[in-house]
């Protein structure tokens, strides 16, 4: 628990930075600084962690996997660059929503009806957000 509350500490923090940066810098600067950042906080972990790097189906994927991150991302930075901090972030905070329902369809996960419940009541709280 305790690193899942530093994570929701930090992409908190992340989320108003980044707004704040974006009202006297293009959203393509402080995209690329952002990231920049980000790939060095990557490479300092992987560099002190005793680095082992496998290149097979599991790396090919964690690549598809950033492309897929890095292309969000630069989305979330459009969508910053224009819109309230106070909608964007939680409506694009609904991602594991979606990764839930598509690992019930493509990995045959089960959902639990709490679980679809929270799923709903998530997709309700961001259309009331974006009012």
């Amino acid at each position: 628990m305790a690193y899942a509350l530093l994570c929701l500490i930090m992409w908190g923090l992340w989320g108003l930075v980044l707004k704040v940066a974006s009202k006297s810098s293009t959203w393509l600067e402080v995209y690329f600084l952002s990231a920049l950042a980000s790939f060095t906080v990557a490479v300092t972990v992987f560099m002190l962690s005793n680095p082992h790097l496998r290149i097979g189906r599991g790396a090919l994927l964690a690549l598809l996997a950033g492309a897929f991150g890095g292309g969000g991302y630069v989305l979330f930075m459009k969508a910053l660059s224009t819109g309230k901090a106070s909608v964007v972030v939680p409506l694009t905070a609904l991602y594991p929503a979606l990764t839930a329902v598509l690992a019930l369809v493509v990995l045959g996960e089960r959902i639990s009806v709490t679980q679809a419940l929270g799923i709903v009541l998530a997709v309700l709280a961001a259309v009331l957000l974006s009012l």
